[in-house]
């Protein structure tokens, strides 16, 4: 391993300064090897860093979605990571690149700016996933072999899968991130004004769910594919801080895309899938 842990994967969520103490083995000498360092413990401390808390919105860190700094191999992990950049983004409408993926995450799921490419959150941080991803070959990713069953369930949710998610929550979530899902100590908010925001990657159901399913309950991720999805669906019907792309771009701020609106909602990501907020939740 490339870490040197003082403790198990349930610190990933520890207090910040136990966070940044982690030390990596191997690194090249002088800056590059500093750089990497920093990125790390960046991704590990992001709501604390100097560098990288102007540009944090919330009360996540990279770590919160991203665990033990995404050495592990788990959904969210950096490995093989570098590797598939550049790459097309639809999202983007362009080729982006692992700098601009970086970037981009600021101002989503971190609901904060977004950050210049060349600054030095972005070049450290890219330094550590470069470092994490070394020897692996620059590729298309072959197509998953086991297609994810998530977007079916999405297509067929109905207001029983919300229930059940609210139950499985309970049962499982609460304890750590509470019963208003608002967090509690050092472990993430995951919905509210302080989690991240309708525009990131985990306000897809989908992708939310294969994550929970991988990661949660953290050391001890057991959960069906059924509870991943119906939890995940709870959570990405809760009320979140909506995304307005040009809320998010400082003037004059470069950014890799040749789509330049862009606004999206807890009820415009559920329409998307053609399912209505109102009809699953009984909400406006």
């Amino acid at each position: 391993m490339k870490i040197v842990r003082a403790a198990l994967l349930a610190t990933c969520f520890a207090a910040p300064g136990l966070a940044a103490a982690q030390t990596l083995q191997g690194l090249p000498p002088g800056p590059l090897g500093q750089a990497i360092q920093r990125g790390h413990d960046m991704m590990m401390n992001s709501s604390g860093s100097t560098e990288a808390k102007p540009y944090v919105g919330n009360a996540l860190n990279c770590s919160s979605c991203h665990i033990n700094a995404g050495d592990t191999s788990a959904p969210g992990n950096f490995h093989e990571t570098a590797s598939k950049f550049p790459a097309y983004s639809k999202r983007e409408g362009a080729v982006i690149t692992l700098e601009d993926r970086i970037a981009n995450c600021f101002m989503r799921s971190m609901n904060g700016m977004r950050p210049s490419t060349d600054s030095p959150v972005v070049v450290d941080m890219a330094a550590y996933i470069n470092w994490l991803d070394k020897g692996q070959p620059i590729a298309t990713p072959p197509a998953p072999a086991n297609p994810s069953p998530y977007p079916a369930m999405l297509k067929a949710a109905t207001p029983a899968d919300v229930t059940a998610g609210q139950t499985v929550f309970t049962a499982n979530c609460a304890a750590c991130h509470g019963t208003d899902g608002a967090g509690l100590g050092s472990f993430p908010p995951l919905w509210g004004p302080k989690s991240f925001n309708a525009g990131a990657g985990l306000a897809n159901i989908a992708k939310l769910a294969t994550w929970v399913k991988g990661n949660m309950p953290l050391g001890n991720p057991h959960l069906t594919p059924q509870q991943a999805f119906q939890v995940a669906l709870y959570i990405n019907t809760r009320p979140r801080p909506d995304f307005v792309l040009s809320q998010h771009l400082a003037p004059g701020h470069d950014y890799n895309a040749s789509v330049h609106a862009e606004t999206d909602t807890v009820a415009s990501n559920l329409q998307k899938a053609g399912l209505s907020l109102q009809s699953l939740t009984g909400g406006p």
